[in-house]
């Protein structure tokens, strides 16, 4: 509990000098151009070490035809970080940190990565801004 404590303070740092918000799911980031990618928080252990996952929602994957979510592979394997995945039929841009290892910058660049190339995905092949 003190990782997560600990990590919380961090964020909420990160997202008051970048201008995001903090929302009960975890943050809301808003771009120059106004628009807007929640990113949801995820707690959770694995082999005894204590994990946030960050993701965010594209769209649903009932509107992409089998060749785009084979796109989607092609493009997981470019990525920086993080990685394209299907969640409750949504496809979602995730990346996963290490409670114990994680500081503000990390903490920063995973946010505004995810945040960010999510929300580029989301324009470019369903044309909205809801999430």
């Amino acid at each position: 509990m003190a990782l997560r404590d600990g990590f919380g303070q961090l964020c909420e740092s990160v997202c008051a000098r970048q201008g995001w918000e903090l929302v009960p799911a975890g943050v809301r980031l808003t771009f120059p151009n106004g628009r807007r990618q929640i990113v949801t928080l995820e707690f959770f252990e694995f082999e005894e070490q204590e994990l946030v996952r960050f993701y965010t929602e594209i769209g649903s994957v009932e509107r992409m035809s089998s060749e785009r979510l084979a796109m989607a592979l092609q493009i997981n394997a470019r990525l920086a970080h993080g990685a394209l995945a299907v969640r409750d039929g949504r496809l979602i841009m995730t990346d996963t940190l290490l409670l114990k290892d994680a500081d503000a910058a990390e903490i920063e660049a995973s946010l505004s990565y995810l945040g960010e190339t999510a929300d580029y995905y989301e324009k470019t092949l369903f044309g909205t801004d809801s999430h």
